[in-house]
């Protein structure tokens, strides 16, 4: 098993090495802190699995695993090991391409096994972050199920920087009925500006920005 490691720390980006390397079943285990670095190295002989942090030098970790997801081998698998960990973090992560998301408080045992799984083809999330965002879903579950579908619509407008009236036009609606929209998902929301509104929808899941 091949394996690469892109973390600004170098400490631990060696010390991880260090240890990696002493088990039977990796046959080399190579360490970048940027990743253009990694890519300029490696976009010829990708790695089984790529270990990154989202917090880089040159393209951040999104648009490292946006460019990998793009140009490597689906075989390639993407573990993220952060110190982000907050629900929304990991669960955009996962939908970006990430095979495994593991905070860097984890112990080294239960990462060894977040390697085997995903190479196995199986997807991992840590332990220590595993509640969090079990409760998380339950959360956005509960919000989502009092927006009506029309309002759904509208808050991903608004949250995409959409005014009134280009909504209106769009979903060929009166400027009237679109604010009412707004106003009555602001409501149940229980935010009192747009600002907050597009805040709250992107903390809790309900609204998701578009890579680019």
């Amino acid at each position: 098993m091949n394996i690469v490691l892109v973390d600004e720390h170098l400490l631990l980006a060696d010390a991880l090495q260090s240890l990696l390397q002493l088990v039977p079943e990796i046959n080399r285990v190579d360490t970048y802190t940027d990743g253009r670095d990694f890519l300029t190295a490696r976009s010829a002989c990708p790695p089984d699995i790529l270990v990154m942090d989202l917090a880089l030098n040159g393209p951040n970790g999104f648009e490292l695993l946006d460019i990998c997801r793009a140009t490597l081998p689906r075989e390639t698998k993407v573990i993220v090991l952060s110190a982000i960990t907050d629900p929304q973090t990991v669960k955009h992560t996962i939908r970006r391409g990430a095979n495994s998301f593991l905070s860097k408080s984890t112990l080294f045992e239960e990462f060894k096994e977040s390697i085997f799984q995903v190479q196995s083809g199986k997807q991992y999330i840590g332990k220590a972050i595993r509640d969090s965002l079990i409760n998380s879903v339950f959360t956005e579950e509960e919000v989502v199920m009092h927006l009506s579908p029309r309002e759904k619509e509208v808050l991903q407008k608004v949250c995409g920087g959409h005014t009134i009236k280009e909504i209106a036009y769009e979903l060929r609606l009166s400027a009237h009925t679109v604010q009412y929209y707004h106003r009555s998902v602001m409501d149940k929301l229980k935010v009192r500006r747009t600002t907050d509104l597009i805040v709250y929808a992107m903390q809790h899941g309900l609204y998701i920005p578009e890579a680019r």
